[in-house]
């Protein structure tokens, strides 16, 4: 605030001042006039203050000065002396002035969208300050007199005010300077009319103290017209934050001491008898507003101890209870319970952000909710985990599942883009008799067996599934121990590298060998030699596919670099890549530092991603693959042809190979070859090598070649060896240097 404006408010607050405590030779002259210069400097200085700070809403700040300029134009009148009750008319007419605020106030107090609104405690507690008004009422209808206008608008207008301030004081905090500095405005005008309750006679004899407490008004409303947060008076922002509901229980224990207190004053006599008729009626209506406010704070945290608050379902602490409930309607027919789990719904958090991924959570537990309606009960008990207690009958046990899957099928779309969601769910009976959780734990186990079928479907939980998820659990915690080098090789094993030739095809009678893929092994203390069927999904589920990938590319770079020692030649080698690798934040970064390691070439190794895992529409994944080929990497599509998608990888992804799946290979000795030569005029025409898999049979060869297929691996040229053996094997079979294919 500018110095200025500090002086004249300090001398507006000194005459203020100076009006309570004139001497007694001519006091009320004496106050009159000084009263006059406070409500001119007042009206002077907030007119200055709007003038420089511009309101947004000016409309509030017009009824500021209007209210001031009333309260001038009453002490002018009284100066003057030519309208003897102008002091009586002037107090009433800036009560009711400042009812053009209300408004603009109640604006201020407007809520944000989801807050809680008014409820019947809200409107006991309004009720309430009416009745203790009435006290003032009654009060001065008794010195002045039934008929007296000016004391049924002051009432009128001091009904009003103290509604809205004691809302205000009851759910506010934190308000704006200048919006507090108003509302502390409109307190001194409400203590005007308490002093007026008290003293009737201040209307038309001393009234000093009166002129003081209305000049301490203005003052106060020329202070908040000069503070730069006066801007915002009248608009939502300056109304401050909510309380909470016991701040809001707590700001209300004044008002039931102000009933004791009247009560009091009532018997002193200090106050007209009536009030003490009024007292207990008042007492007993905030007493009821209180209790009200208390039951609906506890009701509503009672609620939201049992709700989810995104979907407004059950959460877990409230789905026992609301499922015997269930039974009780249904007179105790058989329940299941069906555990709903997203598939993959962190990738939609991680493409599209959390609030589509709220608004869809939101979108699937409605569609839950409809597809068993009122004979199951559906609850969210954490991120993308549902569970669904509903009716089911004895003949069908995927009954419900079915329903919950059918209601998933339909994409889900916001803001003009289509969302596919898929569910693994597990079944398991709720028997009377059989505890919550015991079930719970079935159903889990169930849902478990669900995702590592593929996902996307049902199924029932029989005993035999536990040993069986149990047992990918602990493959699942000896893998981490594996990688993270936490775990004794005699109890958890440890991870090999073997590599399988790849061939070229060429013109010549006998293949060469260009490179190899690297594949990993899993040689387990127990279990012997696990293939990776086995466990990389088990890995990819704990989230130690990125660092399962890692381990596989330092060994076989470290192996291509000690055949380099050996005067092996230039070969190449295939590193496969799962989905953590491609969500792995420097990809790009972490494969070139580890070739730069070992000295190899980028060119030397292709990263080989899996037709058959489906990857999203993720533009990072691909702007991260497009990053590594540009360092000069290759990328290989691995399985083309039984997987997801494999024209979408191919326009999405820089592939330079792509790799047959056995499957596919093996058409090429049979009668119809129309799907191979159509992979062939596809890759021929976007420059892409093929490479075929699964070649077992030397009689393969020729019908490849003519194909145009470039490469290929499988049985026939050599199964996959340890590092040591690779050598051997290169000088037994031969290899021509300079490969024009490895440069392509």
């Amino acid at each position: 605030m500018p110095k200025r404006d500090v002086v004249v408010l300090g001398a507006l607050a000194a005459l203020c001042v100076v009006v309570g405590v004139l001497p007694a030779a001519d006091p009320r002259r004496c106050a009159d006039v000084v009263a006059l210069l406070v409500h001119a400097g007042a009206l002077l200085t907030a007119a200055l203050g709007v003038r420089r700070h511009r309101p947004v809403v000016v409309r509030a700040w017009v009824a500021v000065l209007a209210l001031v300029a009333t309260g001038l134009g009453a002490s002018a009148l009284t100066v003057s002396g030519t309208h003897p009750s102008a002091a009586r008319w002037g107090v009433v007419a800036v009560q009711v002035v400042a009812l053009v605020l209300v408004p603009f106030v109640v604006r201020t107090l407007r809520r944000p969208l989801g807050e809680v609104r008014a409820t019947w405690p809200d409107v006991l507690l309004t009720v309430g300050a009416g009745a203790l008004l009435v006290v003032q009422v009654l009060a001065m209808l008794r010195a002045a007199g039934p008929t007296d206008p000016a004391v049924l608008l002051g009432t009128a207008a001091d009904v009003v005010l103290a509604i809205v301030l004691l809302r205000i004081l009851t759910t506010r905090q934190g308000m704006a300077p200048a919006t507090a500095l108003v509302l502390l405005a409109a307190g001194s005008l409400l203590a005007v009319a308490a002093l007026v309750t008290a003293r009737a006679d201040l209307l038309t004899g001393e009234r000093h103290l009166l002129q003081a407490v209305q000049c301490v008004a203005v003052v106060l409303l020329a202070a908040a017209a000069t503070h730069p947060s006066m801007r915002l008076v009248g608009t939502p922002c300056a109304g401050g934050d909510l309380r909470g509901e016991g701040q809001r229980l707590l700001s209300v224990l004044p008002v039931f001491c102000a009933v004791p207190v009247l009560w009091v004053l009532g018997v002193l006599g200090v106050l007209p008898d009536v009030v003490v008729a009024v007292v207990a009626p008042s007492g007993y209506v905030l007493a009821c507003a209180g209790v009200g406010l208390a039951a609906l704070s506890v009701r509503r945290a009672e609620r939201s101890a049992v709700r989810d608050p995104l979907t407004d379902l059950v959460n877990r602490r409230g789905l026992p209870g609301a499922a015997e409930r269930l039974r009780q309607r249904l007179r105790g027919e058989d329940l299941h319970l069906c555990l709903v789990d997203l598939d993959d719904f962190k990738q939609i958090n991680d493409t599209r952000g959390h609030a589509v991924g709220d608004a869809l959570l939101v979108e699937v537990a409605g569609r839950l909710r409809g597809a068993v309606g009122p004979r199951g009960v559906v609850s969210r008990t954490g991120g993308d985990e549902f569970i669904v207690v509903a009716w089911t009958s004895p003949d069908d046990e995927e009954g419900p599942a079915d329903l919950l899957l059918t209601a998933l099928d339909a994409p889900f779309e916001f803001s003009g883009l289509p969302y596919q969601v898929s569910a693994s769910i597990g079944i398991a009976p709720l028997r009377a008799g059989v505890a919550f959780d015991d079930a719970l734990v079935d159903a889990d186990v169930a849902m478990y067996a669900a995702k590592q079928a593929g996902k996307g479907r049902a199924q029932v939980y029989r005993p035999q599934l536990r040993e069986k998820v149990l047992g990918g659990l602990v493959m699942q915690q000896e893998l981490r121990s594996l990688l993270l080098q936490n775990g004794r090789p005699e109890e958890v094993g440890e991870l090999v590298v073997v590599h399988q030739p790849i061939v070229d095809l060429g013109d010549d009678l006998v293949p060469r060998i260009v490179g190899v893929e690297a594949l990993v092994r899993w040689n387990h203390p127990r279990s012997g030699l696990v293939m990776p069927d086995e466990f990389l999904p088990h890995a990819e589920a704990a989230g130690l596919g990125a660092r399962l990938d890692e381990h596989v590319a330092s060994r076989a770079l470290a192996d291509l670099a000690r055949w380099d020692a050996q005067g092996l030649g230039e070969l190449h080698v295939a590193v496969n890549l799962g989905v953590g690798s491609l969500h792995r934040h420097g990809m790009s970064r972490w494969i070139t530092e580890l070739a730069a390691r070992h000295g190899i070439r980028p060119d030397r190794v292709h990263l080989e991603i899996t037709e058959h895992e489906e990857l999203p529409d993720d533009p990072r994944i691909a702007a991260s693959l497009r990053e590594v080929v540009a360092a000069g990497f290759r990328l290989d599509l691995d399985d083309f042809g039984i997987g997801y998608t494999s024209l979408s990888y191919v326009r999405r992804f820089p592939i330079s190979t792509v790799k047959l799946d056995r499957s596919l290979t093996t058409l090429v000795t049979g009668e119809d070859t129309s799907l191979l030569q159509g992979i062939s005029a596809l890759c021929r025409a976007l420059d892409m090598r093929i490479l075929a898999e699964g070649v077992e049979h030397a009689e393969q060869i020729a019908p490849l070649r003519a194909l145009g297929v470039h490469r290929a691996q499988g049985h026939w040229f050599g199964t996959a060896m340890a590092a040591e053996d690779v050598p051997g094997y290169v000088r037994r079979l031969g290899r021509t240097e300079d490969d024009e294919l490895l440069t392509h």
